[in-house]
């Protein structure tokens, strides 16, 4: 094993056989690797590899992630890399949702990463005109790091995935978010989401988040649609306490926290979810506007909505969570995801699919915003 550490690979053409046959435990006589199409993994190269061998023990493909060089900063001032081998390690085998077996991870330890939530709510408590000096050292010393993460996983190839750019029918966000149901009640309240280094809460860096939001709300406004001026205008003096309030007021679960249809995968009766990387503990509202704002048409009316969000109140099976909790926390979330793609010109997305597809969630979202009441949002 010591080799296979020293030797962890950075770059796709170091997944060699000799490695792979390594990291494995059995050998690899021969391998083909192919990038999962364009637009996929924003913070990480995203690997599909065939492997030739005779052994049981090694499987005919796998899925390897890496660090993505062009958003390699990003990832690692927002910890994704780390957050998903831990969530893999400590929470793969337990989760009530169909997610890739675990087949290797390895990433090297660092002190500050494994006090991150120490040093975030010192941060935190900081005024906010600090937060662009924070952020600008907080990515310096990420870009400074040279740490190496390396995750690998089954390939789920009996299951086709989601485009997130075509969309998806109202029956069938129902059906996604009805499996998530499982997910969120699973650990609703549960004291097993807490004291792990990696798992942070929603709100913990509430503070930065509107900092970062107050300094790129205004180039955001040119390449948002124009019917989002009215919330982010209302959200600049109360972005911040709203993430505290939406967090303060409702029960916490795991969530998923990048639940977009391109992380779900299907087959004729179930779904499966994949990458985990930016998973963290708050109120389920947040993965369900999450999802919704990537997945249903911008052209679906708020009766579907409901009928949406009643098929996962009822999953969610909460009895002291009523439906009109939900609604409200739902909008109050809406806004906050908004927030959060405020950030969006900071990642490069390519010429592409990225570009295309970041352009129809903003569409799909400000449909959305639409449901939300401002005036009765008490922050």
């Amino acid at each position: 094993m010591t080799a296979v550490l020293d030797n962890l690979p950075e770059t796709p053409e170091e997944l060699t056989a000799d490695w792979l046959s390594q990291a494995l435990a059995g050998p690899v006589t021969g391998v083909r690797q192919e990038t999962l199409g364009d637009g996929i993994g924003f913070m990480g190269d995203v690997l599909h590899l065939h492997l030739d061998s005779e052994a049981a023990e090694v499987p005919d493909s796998v899925v390897v992630k890496l660090p993505k060089k062009a958003n390699r900063v990003m990832g690692e001032l927002l910890g994704v890399y780390e957050r998903e081998i831990m969530f893999f390690r400590e929470f793969g085998s337990d989760v009530p949702l169909r997610i890739p077996k675990l087949y290797f991870s390895e990433f090297d330890r660092d002190r500050g990463s494994e006090n991150q939530a120490e040093i975030l709510r010192k941060i935190d408590r900081l005024p906010l005109f600090f937060s662009k000096a924070i952020s600008a050292l907080g990515t310096w010393v990420a870009g400074a790091k040279k740490r190496r993460y390396l995750l690998m996983i089954e390939f789920l190839k009996d299951m086709q995935p989601g485009d997130q750019l075509a969309g998806l029918e109202a029956a069938g966000c129902a059906q996604v978010l009805r499996e998530v149901a499982a997910l969120h009640s699973a650990y609703w309240n549960n004291p097993a989401v807490r004291n792990h280094f990696w798992l942070l809460e929603l709100d913990i860096d509430a503070r930065l988040r509107h900092g970062m939001f107050t300094q790129n709300v205004d180039s955001f406004v040119d390449f948002a649609p124009a019917d989002m001026s009215t919330p982010l205008a209302w959200l600049k003096p109360r972005g911040e306490q709203l993430m505290r309030s939406f967090v303060a007021g409702a029960p916490q679960t795991l969530l998923h926290c990048d639940l977009r249809l391109d992380n779900v995968v299907f087959d004729s009766e179930h779904c499966a979810f994949i990458d985990w990387q930016l998973v963290r503990t708050g109120p389920a509202a947040y993965d369900v506007a999450y999802f919704l704002t990537s997945a249903l048409s911008a052209e679906a009316g708020r009766e579907q909505v409901l009928g949406i969000l009643r098929q996962y109140h009822a999953a969610l099976a909460q009895p002291d969570y009523p439906f009109d909790r939900l609604w409200l926390d739902y909008q109050r979330a809406l806004l906050l995801v908004l927030s959060n793609l405020s950030s969006v010109q900071q990642v490069q997305l390519g010429d592409g699919r990225g570009s295309d597809m970041m352009q129809a969630w903003l569409r799909r979202l400000a449909a959305r915003l639409q449901d939300v009441e401002l005036e009765k949002l008490d922050v």
